[in-house]
């Protein structure tokens, strides 16, 4: 069995690094032998690339959780604290949210290990989810979000059973003083009124998406570890200044497909695939 880390991205571009230290690994409640406790940079690995953290046999059977033991005391090294982020003036901030130096992050999640075959699970932190930034904090401008919430900020995921979509965003609405990130959301589950109000203790917008992806400069995008199923596509633009780390919400952009025939609100994935989806966006004035 193989186990691998993603991550998705943050809005917060003065984060230069996001750091967790996973001390055990366990499979149906049983810690799983051969594993080092490991300090990972989680904001390392995007666009599918992924990190791998575990690699060993296990007995082939039917399983119905995992769980990551988190080490908010110590890193792989020893040092204080485990999990911190890094920002771009050098600076470590404790995520720690408790008076506890470890916790488990623990998923339902049934996958099966077959004799002879390789089984891949990725673990897919969404850092807009699982991180927060404390604005009025003298002791630290980032920490993990409260434990309730931090559930629905990681993803395990069946790597064999996934596809991925993937494209270029172009469009009269594409600006240097602007960035977009698309958003994929299982089909039916996305509503307007609700994604773009804050959520949470975290006030998150975009809490039900299944993952995102901010356009690059090339006008490129990646939405990856989709797992089987139908989707449906949204894209919002958000205001970036040269004083400003964090992007402000502007507006849902208007998005179509750029080739004729295809509705973002109907995008069927399938296991190992690639979609290629270029979109034309434009905004309301």
């Amino acid at each position: 069995m193989r186990c691998k880390t993603y991550r998705r991205p943050s809005d917060d571009s003065n984060i230069e690094g996001t750091f967790v230290t996973v001390s055990a690994i366990k499979v149906d409640g049983k810690t799983v032998e051969g594993f080092e406790k490991q300090t990972i940079d989680i904001s390392a690995y995007h666009d599918g690339e992924t990190k791998l953290i575990y690699s060993d046999m296990v007995e082939a059977s039917s399983y119905n959780s995992v769980s990551l033991e988190i080490d908010y005391e110590s890193d792989a090294s020893g040092n204080s604290p485990g999990c911190y982020v890094l920002t771009s003036d050098n600076q470590k901030h404790n995520l720690q949210t408790s008076s506890s130096t470890s916790s488990e992050l623990s998923f339902s999640k049934d996958f099966e290990v077959q004799s002879n075959e390789n089984s891949s699970l990725v673990f897919d932190f969404d850092l807009r989810k699982t991180i927060q930034r404390n604005e009025n904090s003298a002791e630290t401008q980032y920490s993990f979000v409260a434990a309730s919430e931090m559930a629905s900020g990681v993803r395990v995921i069946s790597e064999n059973s996934t596809g991925e979509i993937e494209g270029n965003v172009t469009g009269s609405a594409i600006s240097d003083d602007k960035e977009y990130i698309v958003y994929a959301y299982k089909k039916g589950e996305y509503n307007a009124s609700t994604e773009t109000q804050g959520q949470t203790g975290s006030n998150l917008l975009f809490m039900n998406a299944v993952t995102s992806s901010k356009v690059k400069q090339d006008g490129s995008y990646k939405l990856s570890f989709l797992e089987e199923g139908d989707y449906e596509i949204h894209v919002a633009s958000y205001n970036r200044t040269s004083t400003e780390s964090e992007l402000s919400f502007s507006a849902i952009a208007n998005a179509v497909s750029a080739v004729n025939n295809i509705i973002l609100s109907n995008i069927t994935v399938s296991s190992n695939t690639t979609i290629q989806l270029d979109l034309t966006v434009s905004l309301s004035i």
